[in-house]
């Protein structure tokens, strides 16, 4: 089931454990140009931090070189607003993964060039989707 969150990006329920999505997620980022600079672990540090039981959470920070080059070189202040996230967590059913979608992010800077990457950045994260999901994506179609 694919839903969207207007305010935040797109979400893609599957029902693999979240070590499968982890892997399939890394994959099909990859064939989109993306790489992951980051991984956080939310519920290692809940755990041991304040000895908090919770689902696995995963955030990772995904990077398409290309397309941060691009939106850098436009507006060097865009690096705050990167790299593109996407959340993979437990759910009853299996794993949900959410795609923070670049268009929304990348609104707060008046720049053409920014939103012409971010559009291109959110069609390959609906390409991605699409793969992770097995469905077509509503609302983030994909180019």
């Amino acid at each position: 089931m694919t839903t969207v969150t207007p305010a935040l990006g797109m979400t893609v329920d599957v029902t693999t454990d979240l070590a499968t999505t982890n892997v399939n997620v890394r994959e099909a980022l990859s064939t989109e140009g993306f790489g992951v600079l980051t991984e956080i672990d939310v519920q290692q540090p809940l755990k041991s931090k304040l000895d908090v039981d919770t689902s696995g959470y995963v955030i990772l920070g995904a990077c398409n070189p290309t397309l941060a080059h691009r939106a850098i070189s436009a507006d060097p202040t865009v690096g705050l607003l990167l790299p593109c996230n996407v959340v993979i967590r437990e759910i009853d059913t299996g794993t949900r993964v959410e795609f923070a979608d670049p268009e929304r992010m990348l609104e707060l800077i008046d720049n053409e060039v920014l939103r012409e990457v971010a559009a291109e950045a959110r069609q390959r994260l609906a390409r991605v989707a699409t793969v992770v999901g097995g469905v077509r994506e509503v609302g983030m179609q994909p180019a």
